[in-house]
């Protein structure tokens, strides 16, 4: 049964443009989850940070982030963005909420503003027009970048098109006080092996730009030449540079290059338009760079062999206990390379990691509630399924995962298991039927029983506790008019075995609507119909 349709005559072939529409739109449904599922990831994470430096409740610090943004008239998501990478240390919060929400948002933001270091046009909201809407683009993009190397072509895809750059290097310091290239967009793989690691002692802008804290412009290519050794094979293919350090902080330095083969001076708009970019990308470049923290004991050879070997998503966890005593955070000891698949989609190594990193909103997540739950009580816990995306052969698809929980002495052992094929694809039936406005019914003509999808119970606007319509009273559903043909179909297939496909209309709360059904027999061996599928 379906809603709505274009009348058909008995027999023919499905619409296949009507099926197309419904795959495409099933398609667009899922693109728009991952994209809300990503940006949400995004937004949850900032309001972690303000949480931690100010102690207050979520809500409270989500209120912060939009009086920020409203203020340097940001989109929500840039606001994110530029939170999580000029955060301080986080500190320990009260755990309360606070007794004045609107207040202490405003109070957060006075604390959190007092961060903005080396100010630019840009973060007062005097950006141009045009450079707002691209800075709002970036942010977009970038929660797809989970990569260094994808940021770099990220923020190619994005400069080419608005500044004419032709190529992006990004350079971190490691700490032999060396730099290395983590990142790059537009450049062949031969310089970019040349240039993969450089000195500390040399006479490279990128060094330069690192040791002052501040952006090196290279718009003279004659006069930089004497004065660096500029990086390029020839060094002419990009006749002006750009070195833009990272906001200083405590996380690792890095530098972003832009590179451009024309010459000439960078104008005061992309001079303002790259310092929002650096503002906007530091966040999501120091979470690839920020080495992880270890664990304060060397866990045995043989733990760690053990999480090597499993062949599941699976975790060791540490309680990280605050001064009262209770956990506020888990520090991951021990990961197979499956549950990296499955908190950030590659297989990273999540040692000395922490799980607030994951769900900043961990305590009122299903997941920290259950190893809170296993560390008081000392029982397994066990989580509802949850849909998951991951990529396999190269397409990005959902599964469905459940979560268990297990105590093992001071720690936790956390699971993810996979469901069978045949729970996807139970899954992939039920987004069908709601996108589609469609579902499927059953009667079994010898038992007198039926049996229907919840999505025909939606269509029809009828409550699920009243249980199925008999097929015998079917056609009393259909408006008056309608019902002689539909009563005569039913007749038709209960005796003959005569499938049929009739339109039809009923009245409800919403109005008169147009519905479809399709039935066809299921026969005995003697040819008598027993069951109907609908």
């Amino acid at each position: 049964m379906s809603e709505p349709v274009v009348p058909v005559e008995s027999g023919t072939t499905p619409d296949l443009v009507e099926l197309a529409r419904v795959v495409a739109q099933q398609r667009a449904e899922m693109d728009r989850l991952r994209e809300q599922a990503a940006t949400s990831a995004v937004v949850e994470r900032a309001k972690g940070v303000v949480m931690a430096l100010t102690g207050y409740s979520a809500d409270a610090a989500g209120e912060t982030l939009l009086q920020r943004a409203k203020a340097a008239r940001r989109t929500l998501l840039e606001e994110c963005w530029i939170t999580l990478g000029e955060a301080a240390p986080a500190r320990s919060g009260t755990g309360r909420p606070p007794a004045h929400p609107g207040r202490d948002a405003a109070d957060a933001t006075t604390v959190l503003a007092g961060s903005d270091t080396a100010r630019t046009p840009s973060d007062t909201g005097d950006a141009p027009d045009d450079v707002a809407d691209a800075l709002a683009r970036l942010g977009r993009a970038l929660v797809h970048a989970d990569t260094s190397q994808a940021l770099a072509r990220c923020l190619l895809d994005h400069l080419g098109q608005d500044l004419g750059a032709d190529s992006v290097m990004i350079y971190v310091r490691r700490p032999s006080g060396g730099l290395e290239l983590i990142g790059h967009a537009g450049v062949d793989e031969r310089v970019a092996t040349q240039w993969r690691q450089i000195p500390p002692v040399s006479r490279v802008a990128v060094v330069d730009a690192l040791a002052a804290g501040e952006p090196r412009w290279l718009e003279d290519f004659a006069r930089d030449s004497a004065r660096y050794e500029l990086i390029g094979d020839p060094p002419d293919r990009w006749r002006s540079r750009a070195w833009l350090p990272l906001p200083t902080g405590d996380g690792p330095e890095v530098c972003v290059g832009v590179l451009r083969g024309r010459p000439g001076p960078f104008t005061p708009r992309d001079r303002v338009h790259l310092h929002g970019v650096i503002r906007l990308c530091a966040g999501r470049l120091r979470t690839f760079t920020t080495p992880p923290e270890r664990p304060a004991e060397a866990l045995p050879d043989a733990v760690r062999a053990l999480f090597a070997a499993l062949p599941v998503a699976a975790m060791l966890l540490t309680p990280v206990r605050g001064p009262s005593g209770e956990s506020e955070d888990f520090r991951i000891d021990a990961a197979t390379a499956q549950a990296g698949d499955v908190l950030v989609g590659t297989g990273d190594d999540l040692t000395g990691r922490r799980l607030r990193e994951f769900w900043p909103d961990l305590a009122d997540a299903p997941l920290g509630r259950g190893c809170l739950d296993a560390l008081a009580t000392g029982e397994t816990y066990e989580g509802e399924p949850f849909a998951h995306q991951e990529v396999v052969d190269g397409v990005a698809e959902l599964s469905t995962y459940s979560v268990r929980v297990t105590p093992l002495a001071d720690a936790l052992v956390v699971t993810w298991v996979r469901h069978a094929s045949s729970d996807r694809q139970e899954q992939r039936l039920a987004d069908l039927q709601r996108l589609g406005n469609l579902g499927w019914a059953n009667w079994n003509l010898a038992t007198r029983e039926a049996s229907w999808s919840s999505q025909v119970f939606t269509i029809l606007g009828r409550d699920p506790a009243r249980g199925p319509v008999p097929l015998s009273a079917l056609a009393r559903l259909a408006i008056p008019d309608d019902r002689p043909a539909l009563r005569r179909a039913v007749t038709d297939l209960v005796r003959a075995g005569s499938s049929f496909d009739v339109p039809f209309r009923v009245r409800d709360t919403r109005g008169v609507r147009h519905l479809r059904l399709v039935a066809e027999p299921v026969a005995d061996r003697h040819g008598t119909p027993v069951e109907v599928h609908g």
